[in-house]
């Protein structure tokens, strides 16, 4: 597998971290499902990352993963907008946070499928 492609999934899990734990400072009352979705899936992302630059071939795990965690995004990406649609304007900037997350997230499990990811 391409090294790039770990070192990409350990950024994304850096990432999806950060703005998980970002993502519930803005909006605390949204519940603590932002904020397990965002530190369990980054810190599985950076140990799936770490692995394969350290040789682990497998690609089913970090997949599976990458699908897990996209499916948690949708699901509290829909419920923010849903939010928003009834009028509760204070969950704009979350629902925009995890539609982030979601779109780098499918990004990246399309890159891990198709095996490819940016030339040095």
């Amino acid at each position: 597998m391409n090294p790039n492609l770990d070192f990409d999934l350990l950024l994304y899990g850096v990432m999806l971290a950060g703005f998980g734990v970002l993502a519930h400072r803005l909006a605390p009352d949204f519940g603590n499902a932002i904020l397990i979705t965002g530190i369990a899936g980054g810190l599985a992302s950076v140990f799936w990352g770490v692995l394969g630059l350290r040789g682990f071939r497998w690609r089913i795990w970090p997949i599976s993963t990458l699908i897990l965690v996209d499916i948690l995004l949708l699901i509290q990406a829909v419920i923010a907008w849903l939010e928003i649609k009834s009028g509760n304007d204070a969950f704009k900037p979350v629902a925009m946070t995890l539609t982030l997350l979601l779109a780098f997230g499918i990004g990246q499990l399309v890159n891990f499928l198709q095996g490819r990811s940016r030339e040095k």
